[in-house]
């Protein structure tokens, strides 16, 4: 069945009535919630339910501080192309699995911006797409910690697994935290992917680890800028490459215990950090396995390039890193040249090694099988960046949604010349950085999608510059 909704029509309760298949398209206007809304989109993966904005039309839902917008459960189901401010948090998911909230701008809320906190509902298959989220924590008088979007719950209490966190652009957080992407402790075999993460006030990307059976989490090809904190702050059981990390006010990549769980088997590999401070903090290594620390490029002249505390032991292995600053590490770091001659503008976002750069040709052992711009590593280099030639051949570091390429099956349905693309790449469960499957919910929704619309006709999404 497919609702047409309109301005004094009641949208919620209609959504708190939907069956498998339906399909909602809400119209143009502003739509204030009636206050607690809990909803449950039981859709099945042949017969998923879709709510979504119109073609071409600006929807705005608009909730207070005192309620969540959306407490949603369910399976399979698509949330798509909406304007949502004023709530506490913007959508809050409690059981939910196989579901995709896609092409939103969520702002001015009183906590966080998308959540799946609620103990002990877990969040399975849940992806997360080409959002912009900014101006959380707004609610100063409710204790509001203010993250983007808070996946997961402490000490594994409810868990947030098998998701893809792709392409979303979260950039000036409040409240008392205000992280960009936190993942909770237990999460296991998601994949953080082609964000672009700017001015929080705590990290930028924070995940923790997790016991017993599962895969280790991916974080990529993300671009974090102007953090208050660390850059990157891991725990365990995770790859972190291919990352952009510029000017955090603490570490630019960091790992140590938390939350019952230790740092082990740790890859940071071929990401590029520029800082003043600690380009790669980490703690606890020293008794603990599997850590490797492999053809980044680590520019903190004025500080550390690498600081392990108490030395990485005999579990890590450390080769081929290349910048600036002091390291604790005896072997695997080397001094580069100049920012300048090495990296090009940091300042500006550029960090593209220019020709004679001391990351040209110089990676050693494995490397993954793309760089920052999801191309094909072919030339061995340090850092983020496979260098194809004199100039970045791929999307130019700005303020805003990063651009790769289309063509991968997990891409967004985007449109326009500055932002023809999603977030690329698939899924490697095993974080060997070899092809994989990607996740069943974004398979299913979007080929049963592509059979109804046009793939760049009816998104509605207002691009917002920091303020």
């Amino acid at each position: 069945m497919i609702y047409d909704i309109h301005t004094g029509d009641d949208l919620y309760g209609r959504l708190a009535q939907l069956a498998p298949g339906d399909e909602v398209v809400v119209h143009a206007g502003t739509y204030p919630s009636p206050g607690f809304v809990q909803v449950t989109w039981a859709g099945t993966a042949g017969s998923p339910i879709v709510i979504h904005a119109a073609p071409g039309e600006h929807v705005v839902l608009q909730g207070t501080f005192a309620q969540n917008l959306l407490n949603i459960d369910g399976s399979y189901w698509t949330f798509q192309g909406f304007e949502i401010t004023g709530a506490s948090h913007g959508l809050r998911l409690h059981q939910v699995d196989h579901a995709t909230i896609q092409d939103n701008v969520i702002h001015d809320v009183g906590d966080v911006g998308i959540s799946c906190n609620f103990e002990p509902d877990s969040c399975d298959s849940v992806s997360i797409i080409h959002n912009e989220i900014y101006r959380t924590g707004m609610d100063t008088a409710g204790g509001a910690t203010g993250e983007g979007m808070y996946l997961g719950c402490n000490n594994a209490a409810c868990l947030f697994t098998n998701g893809l966190v792709a392409n979303n652009y979260v950039h000036d957080t409040g409240g008392a935290q205000g992280d960009g992407i936190e993942i909770k402790t237990g999460a296991h075999d998601n994949i953080v992917r082609d964000n672009v993460i700017i001015r929080t006030i705590y990290p930028g990307i924070t995940m923790y680890g997790f016991a017993g059976a599962g895969s280790s989490n991916i974080v990529e090809r993300n671009l974090v800028w102007h953090t208050m904190d660390n850059g990157i702050q891991v725990v365990g059981q995770i790859v972190v490459r291919n990352n952009i990390v510029l000017d955090a006010a603490a570490a630019g990549l960091d790992s140590k215990p938390s939350q019952n769980t230790v740092p082990t088997n740790v890859t940071f590999q071929d990401n590029t950090v520029v800082g003043n401070g600690t380009c790669l903090h980490a703690d606890s290594w020293s008794t603990e396995t599997g850590q490797a620390v492999e053809n980044n490029a680590l520019y903190c002249q004025a500080g550390a390039a690498i600081d392990i505390v108490g030395g990485p032991g005999n579990g890590a292995t450390i080769t081929t890193n290349i910048g600036l600053g002091t390291s604790t590490a005896a072997t695997g770091f080397a001094q580069g040249g100049s920012v300048a001659t090495d990296l090009g503008a940091p300042t500006t976002g550029n960090v593209y090694p220019p020709p004679g750069s001391a990351l040209i040709g110089a990676a050693g052992g494995a490397q993954p099988v793309d760089d920052f711009n999801a191309s094909p590593r072919t030339h061995h280099d340090v850092g983020a960046y496979d260098v194809s030639g004199p100039t970045n051949p791929g999307w130019i570091v700005v303020e805003g949604f990063k651009t790769v390429p289309a063509a991968e099956p997990d891409a967004p349905m985007n449109e326009g010349p500055t932002d023809p693309g999603g977030p690329g790449g698939t899924k490697s469960p095993s974080g060997c950085g070899c092809q994989g499957s990607d996740p069943t919910s974004l398979l299913v929704l979007l080929t049963w999608w592509s059979g109804r619309w046009s793939r760049n006709r009816w998104r509605n999404r207002r691009r917002r510059r920091p303020r």
